[in-house]
């Protein structure tokens, strides 16, 4: 079941595009209506950025060449994808520039084939990861549903939400990642990024509940998932398998959902 998983979920990057996916699908029936193309956009959005940077340079892209040919083939599903979403959703001069910005910030990030990758600037990777994550979920619906000005906090606390649980990565990474990337992990240690994922966590419970300031649907699937990614990080280190991070703590993403549809029932 392990090595299905790897195969056909993991490797393919259909997890972490089903995860994040999942992120903005909480917020959205949480707080506004259904809207299906914007499931959409993320979704094979997510499965484009992650799988070109799978990519080591952009002859192999080009030339099609046999051990790039699924990375390259989900490149190209997930580009059609999005753009049918985006026409699904016709066409609107904000969210069409917000994707561009996102998209491109995005694309800068998993260059992994010129040296000129913005994850490549120590200290920056964990950043930019959250800043995406919390702008394709919270900071998209703001923008679609016109309220730039709504829910302050909620931002900031999904920001730390996904620094609280992309830490963990970074502890795997540690000893393969290069030393001027100067990953946390790297500058203060496990012990310490371990702590410091943990307080991230904190802070985005405690904002999440400011921001509603009542004991809600939202807010109580969120606590929910906040305790049960204490547990992952805690238990994270870097003799952990691969599967542990790239499975279980990306599922943190989707707990809060999967917490949500339970509380329907």
């Amino acid at each position: 079941m392990i090595s299905f998983l790897e195969k056909y979920l993991i490797k393919t990057n259909i997890w972490v595009a089903i995860c994040f996916t999942a992120l903005l699908v909480f917020f959205q029936l949480g707080l506004y209506e259904k809207i299906i193309s914007v499931w959409g956009i993320v979704f094979f959005g997510t499965l484009a950025i992650y799988n070109f940077s799978r990519i080591q340079s952009l002859q192999d892209f080009f030339l099609f060449k046999s051990e790039n040919q699924s990375q390259i083939i989900l490149i190209l599903i997930g580009l059609i994808g999005t753009l049918i979403c985006v026409v699904l959703r016709g066409f609107e001069l904000k969210t069409f520039l917000y994707l561009g910005v996102l998209g491109f910030v995005s694309f800068c990030y998993s260059l992994p084939f010129s040296g000129l990758g913005l994850r490549m600037i120590p200290f920056l990777k964990l950043f930019l990861i959250a800043f995406v994550w919390a702008g394709s979920s919270v900071g998209l619906l703001l923008v679609v549903h016109e309220d730039l000005f709504a829910y302050k906090f909620l931002f900031i606390s999904v920001f730390l939400f996904v620094v609280g649980i992309t830490i963990p990565f970074d502890i795997r990474d540690s000893d393969s990642d290069e030393r001027q990337l100067k990953t946390i992990p790297q500058v203060i240690g496990v012990k310490y990024a371990k702590t410091l994922s943990i307080i991230s966590l904190i802070l985005s419970s405690i904002l999440f509940w400011v921001e509603f300031g009542e004991w809600n649907i939202l807010v109580k699937s969120w606590m929910i998932t906040f305790l049960i990614s204490i547990v992952f990080v805690i238990n994270s280190s870097e003799k952990r398998k691969d599967f542990y991070y790239s499975f279980w703590i990306e599922s943190c993403s989707l707990i809060p959902l999967i917490i949500y549809f339970l509380f329907q029932l």
